[in-house]
């Protein structure tokens, strides 16, 4: 199969993307031909998002070119061609494409129409492997992985995403053994895809003896936040106001109302401990559940948002 590879964690990073090399190069074991285009940074959490306003630039990098931070060096291609120049525009097969202000959903779309087509057509998009669970609703709403495969299905092709269970260090010897696991699920699911089914959402738990652990087919777990806990106020916050900026008229009755900052600041500060109970807790048969009981979860989903049955025609409005 042609497979495009997707993520949302950006280049290869010990830190933040320690996974997508080994995927994809027991893909290529397996006898795939693997196409990669990723964004230049992080996107998690963006979903199936869009950066309209943004212009994209595809850098064409080898794989050796990548340095442990996710940067890489330009100048890769000319060194090794011998001659110190580029010796064509076109970029080799093993080169990856890294798209600045890049999304999932943006790296599907010119990985499927704009990146290679001077390759065969693409038969499956793969996004990930994700650092990390995506588990349950929020998470698969909210992941830039599952959205890189969403904007997959809506190009009309078939996705997988995937989901390596931990973002602790894990030694290489698991992240071998998880590689290989997701290719082997990937390549049963492509021989026996269902027709009903637009994408599957696989989570992969981190440990050594995965490959002899239970793959099981699962259901998501609903989640809703118990609490504001996304977000916490920094102390650049201006929490003083101007007298003249008061709530409503400059004084009433004698006496100025309350005043209001003149602004606020916020930086991402998720606390997941609520989320993290609530997994732990999670029924049986789900997709949190089975991960986090050491078995790999297959989640088979559709691609929209069902609507609700038997709310049908007009409405008869209150008087």
């Amino acid at each position: 199969m042609h497979i495009l590879v997707v993520n949302d964690d950006g280049p290869p990073n010990q830190r933040l993307s320690p996974y997508i090399r080994p995927l994809v190069a027991q893909l290529q074991a397996a006898g795939h031909l693997v196409s990669v285009a990723i964004p230049a940074a992080s996107r998690s959490w963006i979903g199936k998002a869009h950066l309209i306003e943004a212009s994209l630039k595809a850098n064409y990098v080898h794989p050796d070119a990548f340095h442990a931070d996710g940067t890489w060096d330009e100048n890769f291609r000319a060194q090794h061609n011998g001659n110190g120049q580029e010796e064509s525009e076109t970029p080799s097969d093993d080169e990856w494409v890294v798209i600045t202000n890049g999304t999932p959903a943006s790296c599907a779309q010119l990985g499927l129409y704009n990146l290679f087509a001077e390759r065969p057509p693409i038969d499956l998009v793969i996004s990930g492997p994700n650092h990390g669970r995506n588990a349950s609703t929020i998470y698969n709403l909210s992941s830039g992985t599952v959205g890189g495969a969403l904007e997959a299905v809506f190009c009309g092709k078939r996705a997988i995403a995937i989901s390596f269970g931990s973002k602790d260090p894990q030694p290489a010897a698991i992240i071998a053994a998880a590689a290989r696991l997701a290719v082997r699920v990937v390549n049963h699911l492509t021989r026996h895809w269902d027709a009903r089914v637009e994408l599957y959402n696989i989570n992969i738990p981190m440990r050594e003896d995965v490959e002899s652990r239970p793959v099981c087919y699962t259901r998501t777990l609903p989640y809703y936040w118990s609490r504001g806990c996304l977000y916490a106020e920094t102390a650049a916050s201006d929490n003083t106001a101007p007298k003249a900026l008061l709530n409503g008229d400059a004084a009433t009755n004698g006496h100025a109302e309350a005043m209001h900052p003149t602004e606020r600041h916020f930086k991402w500060s998720a606390d997941l401990s609520d989320m993290k109970k609530s997994l732990q807790a999670s029924e049986e048969g789900t997709d949190a559940h089975t991960v986090l009981s050491g078995s790999t979860s297959v989640t088979a989903l559709r691609a929209n948002f069902w609507h609700v049955p038997d709310l049908d025609g007009p409405l008869e409005l209150d008087p």
